[in-house]
């Protein structure tokens, strides 16, 4: 097996596949349909228990010009084709955030804009809170995943990815993807962004509690949206939830100013009211399904890393709104710095529980922070990226080592193996996230590391070369996690639907099994090998003997391993933007 990234590599990047198996081997021009005198260099890294198999690493990083081609080897064994192209991401990229349309709750979607997908409106009935009569209409929001669900901390978590894509860097999204919104001179990410804001903003109370989910009681069948008529619930008010929409919306009131202030002051207002609910209900609300309902929990047992990222957030923002419309300069400006001094000390305080929490250990993996169940590094890119650094010098410098010392952790883990950042026991539900997410912590170190550059720092040139060696570092290895999750891999699959010869084609989405389209939506990240084999279908091909990587099927039944979700397809979207700029 020769197993590549199907999709392709930069010209300038460093270019890897891997082989289970020594040799010599070649690459072929499929243009011209010959092979090249660019050699291959086979490299020995190893026995990696997570593939079950040895691994060879063939570096053909002299191949630079634009084109199309395989590897071989002598036995006449190839590999996938591959483009070689300085924007070979950049149809990915789009096809990542177009995703995002398909998942549109509450909207027809046609044919103009669908394509072969298109199809009819759906949830347009009053949703009822859990436990009440009470019932109100919720506009807009994204499915969520494999099912129907709309989720306030995987919402927020998804379109916090964006977001902060587009202000790190908003060269990346220049392109229209032909949504609804599009020509309306605001790039099409901040304009998808927008459906499930909205959504958000009704899913907030009057005292600024934000509820948890809407969802049905239990999961639907294989239907499409608009057939799935049962009664959706709203279910209670969560501290995760509401510390994680603070944050969100902090970061959409500066990044709306420029094209909508009005949506934008609305989103600091919101902001704002979920700040004081979390500074007066200090307690976890861990969230729980009730008796008899199986949709999705989104539980956490520590909202730590939430409120940290929510007060970083505020503090934030607080200072760059300011409050143009209060007649008292003087009393705008002391309300500003009582909530300064407020959300500063519950920011300490949350980041010292949190670090208390999770102490460095050699023995269990690194979280990344940059998912759902931890946003500790979202809390970090708050801190480390607001160009006023109001929340000081002492934790952006404690923010950034944090920072660094994860992304060199996952740097470390590539050195044997497949370049990839992920032990045994990361091969969890989702574990496509996890190798993009530590992708984005890699990133976000380096852009860190930039910055001390760019601010001109009294640093010797021998310590700016080494900065710059780093961040060189870092970006290798985070085109490694995404070389794996498009090919490069024990699987030789590229789990991306539509990009790959051997891309996943049956994901597990109602949407697919019931569109009678013969082909899946393109651009959905497949949630990836499982080690918890979790599902009937999985534990029919794998057991727990099976090396992780192999702990995968392409079948719709394996939500455990084929599921696909939209914090998954944001994250990788975070980490291929980066290089598509």
């Amino acid at each position: 097996m020769i197993s590549v990234n199907e999709t392709g590599f930069l010209p300038y990047a460093v270019k890897l596949a891997v082989s289970d198996k020594d040799g010599s081997f070649y690459i072929v021009d499929d243009n011209e349909g010959k092979r090249l005198d660019t050699g291959v260099v086979a490299i020995p890294a190893g026995y990696d228990e997570t593939a079950g198999h040895d691994v060879y690493r063939l570096d053909f990083s002299g191949v630079s010009d634009p084109g199309i081609y395989h590897i071989e080897s002598e036995e006449g064994e190839s590999s996938a084709a591959f483009k070689v192209e300085p924007h070979v991401y950049k149809t990915l990229k789009n096809s990542l955030l177009k995703a995002f349309y398909f998942r549109r709750c509450g909207a027809h979607l046609p044919r103009r804009h669908a394509g072969p997908f298109e199809r009819g409106i759906c949830h347009t009935e009053k949703s009822r809170f859990l436990g009440s009569e009470e019932a109100c209409l919720l506009h807009k929001g994204w499915h969520d995943a494999g099912d129907y669900g709309r989720y306030v901390s995987a919402g927020a978590v998804a379109a916090a990815h964006m977001l902060y894509a587009y202000e790190l860097f908003p060269e990346a999204f220049r392109e229209e993807v032909n949504i609804p919104e599009s020509e309306n001179e605001i790039p099409d990410i901040l304009n998808e962004c927008r459906y499930e804001l909205e959504f958000l903003s009704e899913m907030q109370d009057e005292d600024g509690g934000v509820h948890h989910k809407v969802t049905p009681f239990v999961f639907s069948e294989f239907i499409m949206p608009e057939d799935e008529t049962c009664e959706q619930f709203i279910f209670p008010v969560t501290s995760m939830a509401t510390a994680d929409f603070a944050a969100v919306m902090c970061i959409a009131s500066r990044v709306y100013a420029e094209y909508d202030p009005a949506f934008a002051r609305d989103c600091m207002h919101q902001a704002y009211m979920a700040g004081q609910w979390l500074a007066e209900h200090p307690e976890n609300t861990d969230f729980h399904n009730p008796e008899g309902c199986n949709t999705g929990e989104y539980k956490d047992s520590s909202d730590k890393d939430e409120r940290m990222w929510a007060y970083a957030e505020l503090i934030r923002c607080d200072h760059e709104a300011g409050n143009k419309n209060d007649r008292s300069i003087m009393a705008a400006s002391a309300r500003r710095e009582s909530r300064h001094d407020r959300y500063l000390k519950l920011l300490r305080e949350a980041f010292a529980e949190y670090v208390k929490d999770h102490p460095h250990s050699d023995n269990r993996s690194v979280d990344d922070g940059f998912g759902w169940q931890d946003v500790s590094a979202f809390a970090a890119a708050a801190v480390i990226f607001d160009p006023m650094n109001y929340a000081g010098e002492e934790l952006r410098e404690q923010m950034t080592g944090i920072l660094k010392e994860r992304a060199d952790e996952f740097v470390n883990m590539q050195e044997e193996g497949y370049p990839l950042s992920m032990m045994k026991q990361d091969f969890v539900w989702g574990s496509n996230m996890v190798v993009s997410n530590r992708a984005g912590v890699m990133l976000l170190a380096g852009l860190a590391l930039r910055q001390k550059i760019d601010q001109k720092l009294e640093s010797l040139e021998e310590q700016i070369s080494a900065l710059k060696l780093d961040i060189e570092v870092y970006e290798e290895a985070a085109l490694n996690q995404i070389h794996y999750i498009l090919g490069m891999n024990a699987m030789d699959r590229s789990y991306v639907t539509g990009f790959g010869d051997h891309a996943v084609k049956n994901p597990h989405n109602r949407v697919t099994v019931a569109d009678r389209v013969a082909r899946p939506i393109p651009g959905e990240v497949s949630g990836g090998p499982c080690i918890l084999l979790a599902d009937a279908t999985i534990k029919n091909c794998a057991d727990e003997n099976t090396p992780p990587q192999k702990c995968y099927i392409d079948d719709h039944m394996s939500y455990s391993t084929n599921e696909v979700s939209i914090y998954w397809n944001s994250s990788l979207l975070f980490a291929v933007a980066y290089f598509d700029r």
